[in-house]
């Protein structure tokens, strides 16, 4: 079989699935098994497939169709300019949590000090690792409750050569962790309310981990529940930034003052919902 044809056959078939793009999609796919640039627009369409090419083609295919994301076929994605490793113990980092790096960024004005930073429910380690790739004498430590998560943060930090200045804990949140410890604490805990998991799009809600989604019947019981031991851990000229879910703004800033931290600052993302919130000890 001919690249031509696959890129044909696979186009098909995901038009069949509604998938968005297919042949694009279907090029993606072929370029990862050829192990080709899918930016390289010199693709030989005349170039033949072996028979175990072909096989895995078709299964990559398949599993698309079925709505299965590109990212878990791959096992990677792009984040902040970095290639992680992920899974599917493992939500897929979005655009949003690219502008909470960046966010951060801009506010800390001496990037060689030697912060010590704090990501609660570090997931995929994306954040942690980016921060660190950017902060170089920072140290971080990240916290999950999942052994699966923290497997996949511990290959990121391994693979940016990070495991000496990060150390990960399987806690809930900052249980466990000394009290005024961290310069810095991120966050971007589960904010989607459990009566729209349903509305999802099926290739989140049928295969990304639920559990890092559901933030309770407000979509904030998550945030809630983890701001009495972050302000116990943070520093008391420390920074500590959220990402949030549409329209939740308003209770999240209430939630947190309540906790004596002051909100220094809302950011909206490109999509202009207020996403990134940001606030220090009172």
């Amino acid at each position: 079989m001919k690249v031509s044809k696959a890129l044909i056959e696979g186009k098909e078939l995901l038009i069949k699935a509604n998938i968005y793009q297919p042949l694009r999609e279907s090029k993606l796919i072929i370029c990862y098994v050829l192990d080709v640039n899918v930016n390289n627009s010199l693709l030989d369409i005349e170039k033949e497939i072996t028979s175990s090419q072909k096989k895995r083609i078709l299964s990559l295919f398949i599993r698309r169709s079925k709505g299965e994301p590109y990212a878990y076929l791959t096992k990677s994605v792009l984040f902040f300019g970095f290639t992680f490793y992920i899974n599917r113990n493992v939500l897929i980092p979005r655009p949003e949590t690219e502008e909470l790096v960046e966010t951060l960024l801009k506010i800390i004005k001496f990037k060689n000090k030697k912060y010590k930073l704090l990501d609660m429910g570090i997931g995929s380690g994306v954040i942690l690792a980016s921060l660190l790739m950017h902060l170089p004498n920072a140290y971080g430590i990240g916290t999950d409750i999942s052994l699966k998560a923290l497997k996949v943060s511990k290959i990121n930090l391994n693979n940016l050569k990070l495991n000496g200045r990060s150390r990960l804990v399987n806690t809930n949140w900052s249980e466990c962790l000394k009290d005024n410890s961290f310069d810095i604490i991120v966050c971007n805990p589960p904010y989607i309310a459990n009566k729209h998991i349903k509305n999802l799009h099926r290739e989140v809600k049928n295969f990304e981990p639920l559990k890092a989604l559901k933030g309770g019947a407000s979509g904030l019981e998550s945030f809630i529940s983890l701001l009495p031991s972050a302000r116990r851990v943070i520093k008391n000229n420390g920074l500590i930034i959220f990402e949030i879910g549409f329209d939740q703004a308003k209770i999240a800033k209430k939630a947190l003052e309540e906790k004596n931290f002051n909100v220094h600052k809302i950011v909206k993302d490109l999509s202009g919902i207020e996403r990134i919130l940001i606030a220090k000890p009172n």
